[in-house]
């Protein structure tokens, strides 16, 4: 390996000294200047020196043993207060509406990212990355030193020097946190920490909701049993995707276990069941919605303000060489393995004029950025060699039903594998006699689209479609394939979705061979601001996608839940993509393994139909191959009135028809949409 982990630490904790005397001197610098800019400058300050006051604190007490827990409660609601959605965001300057009223266009959007940095700076300190806030130090000290006036573009000049000061050894300890078990601050909590004391929450640094806390007291209460059960259950199926795709772990050493907060009891016996077989388990910060996703929104673009051609090219040579550094550690990781959470409250944003927005130029760059930054990932991180995982659990946050819809959601996780191949083998044997699969909706929704199939040079020992089961995605329930793109046109229509944690209303996409042509939601009144909603959220930077997999899901008993509980437009795309036909815009699901075997473990048929007409262009233009962004769209039983396969003489073989499957052998499938209606 041609990298010491405590080289960069040591890099990163170089100006430790220096960050102490920064913010000695920040601490007797409170801004008396009579004019707007002394808010933005004292609030930047109060941010930087709480966080570096609970760092202080973390040094002194790991544990935070010597805290009462409403006093550990105190200090993070303080921290965060300017970020309340209900109290302080307003008001504050993290809010570009807000910032704009103060400043004006420019200067408010650039002074609302700044001050948007300011609270990077817990993280910064409990990974010990000085040199990252050395230079959120530097930033304030310059800009005070120009403020009287500020001018926009000496401003924007100091904010990209000191955003992009040291870019390349922070690439590095990026990467390497992420792939090396020295980084070992939050596995240490997972794993080791004394659960029945709950500040053990608070050594992450994040906003913690009550939900966390929820979260927490029910999995620490869980029978002990079950948990583990669950966990085993989860190994086991990360490694049968192994298994089934003809792939050794035993190869690998590392595996990225992500967890939501809360699930810590979970968490440390999948990491226990992992090592019994060989496997350490990397463990990043777990994930948690946060005080305020509005926040997250507003400033989702605010590279916007440095994103130009001389950041790509560095950045893609400081990824290059980081990569070329951490080759040997990034050959021993497996995948990953990944629990979620859903059921929060379905989140709308409010679209503003003041945020931040990438231009046409800047699109090109972005989409440059992420095709050369993933195909240099993918050079080291071999997809044929890897495999992945994922789970998901309700959040507490879904309601007084909490414990009920928990125990059902293990029961469709827990749904016998083998026996829904073998009926589903029954829907592809169908499929695999299709020219082109056409998918209606029922009176009232206007999906109607066509969708083209590869051809089978060989029946006998080829496949269109993936038997999909419970390994790589829990739960059980779907077959797939990637279509053909030309021919490829028509309709999807879905009234309610949640898409990448934002709701869509009445969500239309028109595909032309494939492509993305035209959409539309009715989440705004005015047409240009939803279309504009759709195009920033699920297509930039690309201005359009192709359909990269369609699939049609068989779990009929997550639907009988959903709707049992009226949950639907809370599930995760993990299990909403069981439930009726899916189509995902973007990648295929085979990106950088087309050329590996992949046969059907039911019965050793090779699927063929791993490329369309974008990803074949790996073999020609590798750079314009791939979208990195995969969508899954799913389009519930309710709201489908047929899905047929219709061979190349024009004969159609209904799979599903009015919302029941038809195909002989899958009549088991209905049963829970039976009982719904009984």
């Amino acid at each position: 390996m041609n990298f010491d982990y405590e080289t960069i630490r040591s890099q990163l904790a170089e100006p430790k000294e220096e960050c102490a005397r920064l913010i000695a001197q920040m601490k007797q610098s409170e801004i008396t200047l009579q004019n707007p800019y002394s808010e933005f400058f004292n609030a930047y300050r109060l941010i930087v020196l709480q966080a570096w006051d609970f760092a202080q604190t973390l040094e002194q007490d790991p544990l935070l043993k010597s805290i009462p827990i409403n006093e550990l409660r105190r200090i993070n609601n303080e921290y965060y207060a300017s970020l309340d959605p209900d109290e302080g965001y307003d008001k504050s300057l993290a809010n570009p509406d807000y910032a704009h009223q103060l400043y004006g266009d420019a200067l408010g959007a650039l002074i609302s990212a700044i001050f948007t940095r300011a609270y990077a700076s817990r993280r910064y300190l409990i990974s010990g990355n000085y040199l990252a806030i050395q230079a959120t130090l530097s930033l304030y000290f310059r800009l005070l030193e120009k403020a009287d006036p500020p001018e926009y573009d000496v401003w924007l000049n100091i904010y990209n020097e000191e955003s992009l000061k040291n870019l390349e050894i922070q690439t590095l300890a990026n990467h390497a946190q992420s792939f090396m078990p020295e980084n070992d601050y939050y596995y240490r909590i997972v794993h080791d920490a004394d659960l029945d004391d709950i500040r053990y929450l608070y050594r992450y640094g994040i906003y913690l909701t009550d939900y966390d806390k929820e979260m927490a007291d029910f999995m620490r209460n869980y029978p002990p049993q079950d948990l583990s059960a669950i966990a085993r259950f989860f190994v086991k199926s990360w490694v049968d995707g192994f298994v089934r795709a003809k792939k050794d772990y035993k190869k690998k050493r590392f595996a990225t276990l992500m967890i939501p907060v809360g699930m810590e009891a979970l968490g440390r016996l999948i990491i226990d069941e992992l090592e019994a077989i060989g496997i350490q388990s990397l463990v990043p910060l777990p994930h948690t919605i946060g005080i305020n996703r509005q926040f997250g929104y507003d400033h989702r673009y605010d590279n916007a303000l440095m994103l130009d051609r001389n950041l790509v090219d560095r950045a893609i040579k400081a990824v290059a060489d980081s990569f070329e550094k951490l080759e040997d550690i990034i050959a021993l990781q497996a995948g990953p393995l990944y629990v979620e959470l859903f059921g929060e409250t379905p989140f709308s944003p409010v679209s503003k004029s003041t945020t931040l927005k990438l231009s046409d130029e800047q699109q090109e760059l972005s989409r440059e950025l992420n095709a050369k930054s993933g195909q240099l990932y993918y050079k080291y991180y071999r997809r044929d060699e890897v495999s992945f995982s994922m789970i998901a659990f309700p959040s507490t946050e879904i309601g007084e039903h909490f414990p009920e819809i928990f125990a059902d959601t293990l029961k469709i996780n827990l749904l016998d594998s083998k026996h829904y191949a073998s009926i589903q083998q029954k829907i592809i044997d169908v499929l695999d006699t299709a020219d082109y699969v056409q998918v209606k909706g029922k009176a009232g929704n206007d999906t109607d689209i066509k969708v083209q199939m590869h051809s089978l040079k060989d029946a006998t020992r080829e496949t269109l479609f993936e038997n999909c089961v419970a390994d790589v995605n829990i739960p059980v329930g779907e077959v797939f394939t990637s279509p053909v793109l030309k021919g490829t046109t028509g309709t999807l229509h879905v009234e309610d979705i949640y898409l990448g944690n934002l709701r869509y209303f009445n969500l239309k996409i028109h595909f032309e061979d494939g492509w993305v042509k035209d959409y539309s939601c009715t989440n705004f009144d005015d047409p240009e601001v939803a279309k504009n909603y759709i195009h920033e959220n699920l297509l930039l930077p690309h201005k359009s996608l192709p359909i990269g997999e369609f699939a049609i899901g068989t779990n009929t008993t997550a639907y009988q839940i959903a709707k049992k509980y009226d949950i639907m437009s809370l599930l995760p795309v993990l299990i909403i993509e069981k439930m009726g036909p899916h189509f995902a815009i973007g990648d295929t699901c085979f990106i950088h393994e087309e050329d590996s075997p992949h046969p059907s473990f039911v019965n050793g048929k090779e699927m063929i139909a791993v490329e369309n007409e974008q990803s074949a262009l790996r073999k020609t233009e590798p750079m314009k191959a791939y979208l990195m962004k995969h969508i899954d769209i799913t389009l519930p039983y309710e709201m489908l009135h047929f899905i047929a396969a219709v061979d190349k003489s024009g004969k159609a073989t209904d799979i599903i028809r009015d919302g029941r499957f038809v195909v002989p052998g899958t009549e088991e499938l209905n049963i829970p949409l039976i009982e719904m209606e009984q």
